[in-house]
């Protein structure tokens, strides 16, 4: 039950379009489907007057009654009157006789109202000319079909209803499938659940991280975020002396440059001195969201073009410098053969070095500078697939980088969770 509610939470849409398809589908067949008009007249069967026939004798010989309403004999007879084909008629006349009377209840089906009166009571006549060489009954006919002003089939609500019940039943098994069949992290729960890794930073969905992330600390919201994701992992950059943390996702648009930015930003709130590099040379976003210009940047450096002092730039806060950086098409040869150097060269002057490195799946920048980091965060963003971020964790551990934790990223959370 837990994982048909949670297939449902977040996949209601396609199971709403699969009910909504089915429903109209078939009410729209449902509505082509031709009317049906029942004609029913009403043959009293009872004894003949000085016989010693009885309630008995009807109860026993009414029987045979239906019998020849049913009888394709008595259909082609009709079938001379009415003009409707006998096996048609055959189909449509139903004879029943209810428990202990003698009324014998002559149903004919047809598209007509018309045709369907005139072939119950054709049936009907042919009883009563039947029952006058019976020696012990009697029939005559108390009720005669009158057309029907409402037709008797097919039932339309009842199969509306049951095709609207198949339809929320499909969709919903759908759902089910698909959400066992690629299941996604919705939550920071699923994401220690499958990774094994502890949350160490929920980062709520809000607009400023979309529009001004270098102010995000002016909203309570994601301030109080960053600031506990900074407390999670502050005692393991003291205890083991961690002095760079890389900052990396499973693929592209889990939002780690955000992440790395304002994780940098609520370390130099702390008065540690930060080095922040953009160390995806092939998709720099950096330069773009501190408002920096990437020439000179990391990619200078590394061509040693220019010195590591002239390539950092100073952040939006005070201790916090930024080594921005252009797109570069030789990153997988520059990255693996100096960027070691530049970053032994940046532990002289600052405190915490924090990188965002490119995505570890669909290239193997990340995977080049990994092992010099002392601490990894891995950036998840809600609703990713769980296999690429199982595939990224892997990576991380056959790296043998020590993987601090998972960052959250754009989860949907109760607000109050971020106010006291």
């Amino acid at each position: 039950m837990p994982d048909l509610v949670d297939a449902l939470r977040w996949r209601w849409k396609p199971a709403a379009v699969i009910a909504l398809c089915i429903f109209v589908g078939a009410l729209l067949y449902i509505q082509k489907l031709p009317s049906e008009y029942d004609g029913k007249a009403i043959v009293s069967i009872s004894p003949r007057v000085g016989t010693a026939a009885g309630a008995d004798t009807v109860r026993v010989e009414a029987p045979k009654f239906v019998a020849f309403v049913e009888a394709p004999e008595t259909a082609r007879t009709v079938e001379r009157i009415v003009g409707i084909p006998a096996a048609t008629l055959n189909k449509a006349v139903n004879a029943t006789v209810p428990v202990d009377t003698g009324n014998v209840s002559i149903v004919v089906r047809l598209k007509s109202p018309t045709h369907a009166a005139d072939s119950a009571n054709a049936f009907a006549d042919q009883v009563v000319s039947f029952s006058k060489s019976d020696p012990l009954l009697t029939a005559q006919i108390v009720a005669r079909a009158l057309p029907p002003s409402a037709p008797a089939a097919p039932p339309r609500r009842l199969l509306e209803a049951a095709s609207l019940v198949v339809g929320v039943l499909i969709g919903v098994g759908v759902s089910l499938l698909l959400e066992r069949g690629r299941p996604r992290l919705r939550s920071w729960r699923d994401m220690a659940r499958m990774t094994g890794y502890p949350v160490v930073g929920r980062v709520p969905s809000t607009r400023i991280l979309r529009t001004r992330p270098t102010e995000a600390f002016a909203d309570p919201i994601t301030g109080s975020a960053f600031r506990t994701l900074r407390a999670n992992i502050e005692p393991q950059l003291r205890e083991q002396d961690i002095d760079m943390l890389l900052v990396t996702s499973p693929s592209s648009g889990d939002g780690k440059t955000t992440v790395a930015a304002l994780l940098a930003e609520s370390l130099g709130r702390l008065g540690m001195r930060v080095l922040l590099v953009d160390a995806d040379l092939k998709r720099p976003r950096l330069a773009r969201l501190a408002k920096l210009n990437g020439h000179p940047g990391l990619a200078d450096v590394l061509r040693e073009r220019v010195s590591l002092a002239q390539g950092v730039q100073p952040g939006w806060i005070d201790e916090l410098s930024v080594l921005a950086t252009a797109p570069e098409p030789e990153a997988g040869d520059l990255l693996p053969r100096h960027f070691g150097d530049v970053i032994q060269q940046a532990r002289e002057d600052y405190d915490v070095i924090v990188v965002d490195a490119p995505p570890l799946l669909g290239t193997d920048d990340a995977r080049v500078i990994a092992p010099l980091a002392a601490g990894v965060i891995l950036v998840v963003s809600a609703g990713s697939v769980a296999s690429p971020v199982n595939e990224a964790v892997l990576a991380i551990e056959s790296l043998k980088a020590p993987l601090l934790g998972i960052v959250g990223n754009r989860l949907k959370e109760s607000r109050s969770l971020y106010y006291y």
